[in-house]
């Protein structure tokens, strides 16, 4: 529950999973409540900017690629970013 609030960025959700964390922490591994809600904090600073390694990992080859395009072959990559945007009406022919 607490990885899915999280991933939503649900902050009623953390709040409530905040206990439940800190009583686990408690009870499992005798951590104590200073400690747990201190740990508790990182997670839930993590929780407002994490995003997916895989969303990443393309992001950033997508942004590779196309630095690479635009400082080796400037003259193509403006013509083909120009001719990307470009929204041409189609007419379709009825006989």
């Amino acid at each position: 529950m607490l990885r899915r609030a999280m991933g939503k960025k649900d902050p009623v959700a953390m709040a409530e999973e905040r206990g439940k964390f800190v009583d686990g922490a408690k009870r499992l591994h005798d951590i104590d409540e200073k400690t747990s809600d201190a740990i508790f904090d990182i997670l839930n600073k993590f929780a407002g900017y994490g995003f997916n390694k895989s969303h990443s990992a393309a992001y950033a080859l997508l942004s590779y690629q196309t630095a690479f395009l635009k400082a080796n072959y400037p003259v193509q990559f403006m013509a083909a970013m120009l001719s990307s945007e470009l929204a041409i009406p189609t007419r379709s022919r009825t006989s």
